[in-house]
């Protein structure tokens, strides 16, 4: 049985997982991000099979997340780059080891860090507010209705707890 769109949800979260939402995305992303690129050592890497591989690169294709570039010739190989769009995936994937560092790192310790290249210094996804620059967490936000915001599948009833639309 195929598996239900999301998109038609009226909800940004619903809409990314339907392109990035898969099990092994995330992680072919964050080989994308690593400089992996082509398919062979993005299979070999994760241990992934390469069916699954295909259809998670070629849904990430069609989202506009990546591109494809032929590398060779005969016979026809590719590699896959990140888009713009799939560059702005950077900040949920640093999240995501963020949370996974401080709640599911083993006893030794993160199995990766992230090192700033300006400043030469280890650290972590934060979530900060692109106004004012202070740090955001769920004790101090609050969601409010935007403009293409309405009922239906899946936002029956996560409107009524919004505040009301900011003008």
């Amino acid at each position: 049985m195929p598996k239900a769109e999301m998109s038609d949800i009226v909800c940004s979260i619903a809409r990314t997982l339907d392109a990035i939402g898969e099990r092994w995305t995330p992680l072919i992303l964050r080989d994308l991000f690593v400089g992996l690129t082509r398919f062979e050592d993005l299979r070999r890497d994760l241990g992934i099979a390469s069916n699954v591989l295909a259809a998670r690169l070629e849904t990430l294709r069609a989202h506009g997340i990546v591109e494809t570039r032929a590398y060779q010739s005969n016979p026809v190989r590719h590699e896959y780059l990140l888009t713009d769009r799939g560059r702005d995936l950077y900040p949920v994937l640093t999240m995501l080891i963020a949370w996974g560092d401080t709640w599911l790192a083993g006893p030794e310790g993160p199995p990766a860090v992230v090192v700033h290249d300006e400043c030469g210094k280890a650290t972590a996804g934060v979530v900060v507010c692109r106004e004012c620059g202070a740090p955001m967490s769920a004790d101090n936000v609050r969601f409010h209705q935007g403009p293409g915001g309405h009922r239906g599948p899946g936002t029956m009833l996560v409107g009524d707890r919004m505040a009301p639309t900011v003008s």
